[in-house]
C-alpha cells in the first residue's frame, strides 16, 4: 500500500491509497484517514490503473514523420530528442533571442514540483516569455482583492456550522464531491441549501432554493439582494460601521437596482429575489461558495467584486461557517519567486496571457519560433480554436509536447516526449480547498521510457549548458527545500511525518477563520489588508485605476442590448462548464468516461443541451446531430433536449478532444479569446451562437 495524491485540477486534492502487486498498480481507493477525502474517490479517478496502463499511453520519445496534425510519429531515443531540442533552441536564441521560445503549461498536474515549478525555473533561466496564468480565477481574484485586500476566503471545513450554504456559479456535485459530507452534516442541523446557476446542475433538484439567472447577470442579482437588505434594514449595522467603508456610497448605488430592473436583467422574478435576500440576511453564519463559472464572462471581475460585498453587508465574516469561499492556495507559505528561479533570469521578466495563445502564435511580437507544451492540451481547452490551429500549423514553428497521450495538441507537435503519471513520480501537494499538505509517494516504476517534468527539464538544462545547482536537484531535494520554509503554519510538518502519514494540516485553527482578530477581541472583529483596513464597498484604488469604485452590473460584450445585430444572428448563449465525466480535457481519452451526462447508456457524446422550446422552433429532436456556429467557427454536437436550461441558453458540458467530436471540432471553435474586465481573465462564457439541425439526420 502506497500513499498517493490525486494530481488533477480539482479542489478536493484527494488522498489515495494505491495498491501495488508485483510492481503493478492494481487498485486505487480513497484514504479513510484523510479528513476531506473520507475514504472515497470520484468515478473519474477510481479506474486510474486502466489509465496508467492504457494502450494509448505515449511510452517513448517520438518525432513527426507525417504532415502536421496527421498524428504520424516515429520512435526515437531520448538522446536524439534532447539533442534535437537543444540544438534548435540554441539556434533560435542566437538568431532571434530567447523570447522567441514560448512555454505553455496548464493544470495537468497541480503538484508543487511537477506542476509549474520545474518548467518555470528552467524557462526563467533561459530568459523566455513566461505564462500569465489567467484562465481560471484571475478576473474574480482581482475583483475580490479590491473588496477584501486578500484572496483568503472562508474555510469549507466550517460548512457544518453554517445556517445557509450557497453554491453560486459552481457544480459541487460534479467538481467538488467531497464537500457533500459537510453539506449533509449542515443540513442535518437545519441548514438550507441554495443553488444559483444559469444551468440546472446536478444537485439543484435537492436544493431548498434554485435560482436560474441569465448568463452574466450575477452582479445584478447580488445588487438586487443588497437593495432589499438595505431598504428593509436587514444589514448588520455594527459590522458595517466597524469593519467596512463606503456604506453610504453603496446605499446610493443599490437604489439604481430596484427589483423591477433586476428582474429584467436576470430573468428572475422580483419576489424570488426578495425572498433570497431575506433568507441570506437572516441566516447567519452563511457560507457562499462562488465557482469560476460566473467569472468567465467579460464582466467576471466586477461580478466577484460585487458578490464579495454581500457577506460584509450582513456581517457573516469572523465566525466558522461564515463568509465567501475563494481558492485558498495563496495561504500556503511558499516563496515561489525563489523556487521558480526569478533571480536566475538573464533579462527583465516579460509574460503573455495564456488565453491568447492563438493570437501570439499568429501575430505575436516577438515572433514565436518554438512552443513547448507540458501539463496542458490547448487544442482542446483554449478558445477561438481556428486562430490557435492556424498558429500550430505554421511550418516554421518548432513544437515540443511532453504528454501522457497523443492529445489534439500533440498531433501538431514536431517532437512528443513521454510523461510519467502521478503514480510514477514523487510530488508535494497543497489544495485550493482544504488547508493541508500531502506527499505523493511513487507507487510504481515509470512505464517505458517515461520521464517526469523535473527530470526532463534537468536533461534539457544540461544540454543547454545550464550549470545552476537547481538543475541538479531531484524531487526529494525540492520537497525538502519547500518544507524548510520558516513559517508558523508549517511548524511540525516534516518530510518524515508526511512519509508516515501522507498528509498534515497547516497549523491553523480548525476551521480556519480568515480576518478574525487573534487578541481576545470579539469574534467578528478583524483587520483587513485593504488601504482602509476595512472591507471596501467603495474602492479608492479602483477609482484611481479608472474603474467604477462601486459594485455594478456591466453588460456583456456580446448580448441582446450591447450587440443587437450580432444577437439577431446568434440568439443563444453557449456555456461550456465542466462535465461530470471529465476534468478540463483530462479523461477524454478514457473510453469508460464517455457515457455522457444525459439519460441512458445509448446517449451519444459530446452533446449540447437545448431547451425544448428552442429545439421545437428549429425542428430539432432529442438525439439529432446539430451544427453550433458563429463568426468564430462551428462544431457538430448531439442534441440533448432538456429543460435544464432556459430559452436563450444552450450548454455543452466538458472540453472534449476535437477528434472525438462528430465533425472533428469541439465547442471551443466557437468560444471567444477576448478577455474579462479584470486581470486578463478568460471570458469564454460570453459566447453567442446559433444552433441548427444538420442534413446528416435525414
Amino acid at each position: 500500500m502506497v500513499l498517493s495524491v490525486c494530481p488533477h485540477d480539482c479542489p478536493d486534492t484527494c488522498s489515495i491509497l494505491s495498491r501495488v502487486k508485483g510492481g503493478r498498480l492494481v487498485k486505487v481507493e480513497g484514504n479513510p484517514h484523510h479528513p476531506v477525502t473520507r475514504g472515497f474517490l470520484c468515478p473519474k479517478v477510481r479506474r486510474y490503473p486502466e489509465r496508467v496502463y492504457s494502450p494509448e499511453r505515449v511510452l517513448y520519445p517520438m518525432k513527426r514523420v507525417g504532415r502536421r496534425g496527421s498524428g504520424r510519429f516515429q520512435r526515437i531515443s531520448w538522446e536524439e530528442a534532447v539533442e534535437t531540442i537543444a540544438s534548435r533552441w540554441k539556434a533560435i536564441i542566437a538568431r532571434e533571442g530567447s523570447r522567441a521560445i514560448l512555454p505553455y503549461y496548464g493544470s495537468g498536474t497541480l503538484g508543487m514540483v511537477h506542476g509549474k515549478l520545474a518548467g518555470k525555473r528552467f524557462f526563467n533561466r533561459l530568459g523566455t516569455l513566461q505564462l500569465d496564468r489567467t484562465i481560471c480565477t484571475k478576473a474574480g481574484r482581482i475583483g475580490y482583492l479590491y473588496t477584501m485586500g486578500s484572496s483568503e476566503g472562508a474555510d469549507p471545513r466550517g460548512i457544518p456550522y453554517s445556517r445557509l450554504v450557497i453554491a453560486w456559479g459552481t457544480n459541487t456535485f460534479s467538481t467538488n464531491v467531497h464537500q457533500l459530507p459537510s453539506l449533509r452534516e449542515a443540513r442535518k442541523k437545519g441548514a438550507l441549501y441554495a443553488v444559483v446557476n444559469p444551468f440546472k446542475v446536478k444537485g439543484a433538484e435537492v436544493a431548498d432554493l434554485f435560482l436560474q439567472p441569465r448568463p452574466g447577470s450575477d452582479a445584478a442579482l447580488a445588487l438586487g439582494m443588497m437593495h432589499v437588505i438595505i431598504k428593509e434594514g436587514l444589514f448588520d449595522r455594527d459590522f458595517v460601521s466597524r469593519s467596512t467603508s463606503g456604506f453610504e456610497e453603496l446605499q446610493r448605488r443599490v437604489e439604481e437596482y430596484p427589483l423591477e430592473r433586476v428582474e429584467e436583467l436576470t430573468d428572475i422574478e422580483a419576489q424570488k429575489i426578495r425572498e433570497f435576500a431575506r433568507l441570506y440576511a437572516g441566516s447567519k453564519p452563511s457560507f457562499m461558495y462562488v465557482g469560476s463559472g460566473c467569472q468567465h464572462h467579460t464582466n467576471g471581475g466586477m461580478t466577484l467584486r460585487t458578490l464579495s460585498c454581500l457577506p460584509a453587508l450582513v456581517g457573516t465574516w469572523g465566525r466558522p461557517g461564515g463568509g465567501i469561499f475563494f481558492p485558498t492556495s495563496t495561504i500556503f507559505p511558499v516563496d515561489w519567486d525563489y523556487l521558480e528561479g526569478e533571480d536566475l533570469r538573464p533579462n527583465p521578466p516579460a509574460s503573455f496571457n495564456m488565453n491568447r495563445l492563438g493570437e501570439i502564435l499568429t501575430n505575436g511580437n516577438p515572433r514565436i519560433s518554438s512552443l513547448y507544451v507540458f501539463n496542458a492540451n490547448p487544442m482542446a481547452v483554449l478558445f477561438n480554436q481556428n486562430r490557435l490551429l492556424a498558429g500550430l500549423l505554421r511550418e516554421d514553428l518548432f513544437t515540443v509536447v511532453h504528454e501522457l497521450f497523443l492529445t489534439d495538441t500533440a498531433y501538431y507537435a514536431d517532437m512528443v516526449l513521454p510523461s510519467t503519471t502521478q503514480f510514477e513520480q514523487v510530488d508535494l501537494h497543497a489544495s485550493y480547498y482544504h488547508l493541508s499538505l500531502q506527499l505523493n509517494q511513487q507507487a510504481i516504476e515509470p512505464l517505458g521510457e517515461c520521464k517526469s517534468n523535473l527530470e526532463t527539464f534537468n536533461l534539457l538544462a544540461e544540454a543547454m549548458g545550464l550549470e545552476d545547482p537547481c538543475f541538479k536537484q531531484d524531487s526529494w531535494d525540492v520537497i525538502e527545500e519547500m518544507l524548510s520554509a520558516r513559517h508558523p503554519a508549517l511548524e511540525g510538518i516534516t518530510l518524515e511525518r508526511l512519509l508516515r502519514e501522507g498528509h498534515a494540516p497547516l497549523n491553523l485553527e480548525i476551521p480556519y477563520v480568515p480576518f478574525k482578530a487573534r487578541s481576545g477581541q470579539s469574534e467578528s472583529d478583524g483587520r483587513f489588508p485593504t488601504p482602509s483596513g476595512k472591507i471596501e464597498f467603495y474602492s479608492q484604488k479602483m477609482e484611481a485605476e479608472g474603474l467604477d469604485p462601486l459594485p455594478a452590473h456591466i453588460p456583456l460584450k456580446e448580448g441582446r442590448k450591447t450587440t443587437p445585430a450580432l444577437y439577431e444572428r446568434y440568439p443563444l448563449y453557449l456555456l461550456t462548464p465542466s462535465a461530470h465525466s471529465l476534468l478540463n480535457s483530462n479523461f477524454a481519452s478514457d473510453p469508460w468516461m464517455h457515457n455522457p451526462e444525459g439519460r441512458g447508456t445509448a446517449r451519444r457524446a459530446p452533446t449540447i443541451i437545448i431547451n425544448p422550446e428552442e429545439a421545437a422552433s428549429r425542428g430539432i429532436k432529442d438525439g439529432d446531430l446539430v451544427r453550433v456556429f458563429n463568426d468564430r467557427g462551428s462544431c457538430l454536437l448531439w442534441a440533448s433536449v432538456e429543460d435544464r436550461v432556459k430559452p436563450g441558453v444552450v450548454v455543452s458540458l466538458g472540453q472534449w478532444w476535437s477528434r472525438q467530436c462528430p465533425g472533428g471540432k469541439n465547442a471551443n471553435y466557437t468560444t471567444p479569446d477576448f478577455l474579462a474586465d479584470m486581470g486578463g481573465g478568460s471570458a469564454f462564457n460570453t459566447n453567442l451562437v446559433q444552433v441548427e439541425k444538420t442534413l446528416w439526420n435525414a
